[in-house]
């Protein structure tokens, strides 16, 4: 019989930058207020081959590859968060007064993306089986800056989860639960 208290439902956390153990670590970052939620999605490419006497129809599908993807916006326009997980991001303290600061956002190609554990936390849930632990995340990021009487200007948080080679079990893309369980 199902229970229908294992139903979760409400707002996410997100946190980018945990140790092995699940906690933030000192230059982590934590993205507690989210507009319209997070979604956190898996895809796996798969090489389907086929046979003449088969047609098009493949005859197996073999996985060449899995990678995920969380996306949400932010209303949070704490730039100085852009600024840890964003290479074109810097900030400019002025010279003579250092409560005049600005942010740079530069467009130019090359930069690779810093990577980092990040964990998926359900607003006001403290058990970490409902926690997903995504081993490695690249964030990317765009700005939607929406200047309108009915709506808030957001951060648009897009970020990419890789396999991660250094991990154990080697390619580990994800963890769903307590990450501190040891087999």
């Amino acid at each position: 019989m199902s229970d229908v208290d294992k139903i979760y439902a409400g707002p996410g956390i997100f946190e980018w930058g945990v140790d092995e153990d699940g906690e933030l670590e000192a230059d982590g970052l934590i993205i507690d207020l989210t507009q319209g939620g997070i979604n956190f999605t898996t895809t796996t490419t798969y090489f389907e081959p086929t046979i003449d006497q088969t047609g098009t129809a493949p005859v197996k599908s073999i996985a060449t590859g899995t990678t995920g993807s969380i996306d949400f916006e932010t209303p949070d326009m704490d730039f100085e968060k852009v600024l840890k997980y964003n290479p074109n991001a810097s900030k400019v303290e002025d010279g003579t007064d250092p409560k005049k600061v600005k942010y740079h956002v530069t467009g130019l190609a090359g930069k690779e993306l810093p990577r980092k554990r990040a964990v998926i936390k359900p607003q006001g849930v403290t058990d970490p089986d409902q926690f997903i632990y995504i081993e490695s995340v690249g964030i990317k990021f765009d700005m939607n800056a929406a200047y309108v009487l009915d709506n808030n200007r957001r951060l648009t948080i897009s970020a990419m989860a890789y396999p991660s080679l250094s991990a154990t079990p080697k390619g580990l893309l994800y963890t769903w639960g307590d990450i501190t369980a040891i087999a």
